[in-house]
């Protein structure tokens, strides 16, 4: 039993570093093409629907190799389980990857979303003091670290509840009489 579960982490580990090397690879597309500062509610929900795409098809891939390496079973609440601890591994691979990109490859990055963000408070009309006091905030929230947190939390929310939905789709009970 004792090699099922080294080998069920070790499949999770496996997806989990896909996983985050993907997002990160987006955001970093994303980035580099322009399309952040020339972001339009069309292109967010194409970026949406893309992230969307990823992330289903690694959790469905995941689920169907821990299933296969379990006998071919696997039930609801282990693939959810499993969905939550990939969704775990997979935000400390892009987060650590974010964080490395942010403090040692590309750090004007945030200057640029700053000075994005500073753009379209001085568009909606808003004083110099309403634009400094929110800058405070923004510049906190772009922070490495913050951010770092906040994708590991989205990412886990985010395959917890995609699998929800996937862990039922991809469950294969044991028979109950089957030893």
């Amino acid at each position: 039993m004792e090699t099922t579960t080294t080998s069920k982490s070790l499949l999770l580990i496996k997806w989990g570093i896909i996983g985050g090397l993907l997002s990160f690879l987006v955001s970093v597309v994303t980035q580099y093409s322009g399309l952040a500062e020339d972001f339009s509610e069309t292109l967010g929900w194409v970026s949406f629907l893309v992230t969307f795409v990823i992330n289903v098809t690694v959790l469905f891939l995941a689920l169907k190799e821990v299933r296969g390496h379990q006998g071919g079973f696997l039930s609801y609440g282990e693939g959810l389980g499993s969905s939550t601890l990939l969704g775990g591994l997979w935000g400390i691979v892009a987060g650590g990857f974010n964080y490395i990109y942010i403090n040692f490859i590309d750090d004007a990055v945030i200057q640029k979303q700053l000075d994005l963000a500073r753009q379209r408070l001085e568009d909606q009309g808003l004083s110099e003091s309403q634009i400094q006091d929110a800058e405070k905030i923004t510049s906190m929230m772009l922070g490495p670290g913050v951010q770092f947190i906040t994708i590991v939390f989205f990412t886990v929310f985010f395959m917890f509840i995609l699998g929800l939905i996937v862990s039922g789709i991809m469950k294969r009970e044991k028979p109950m009489f089957d030893e």
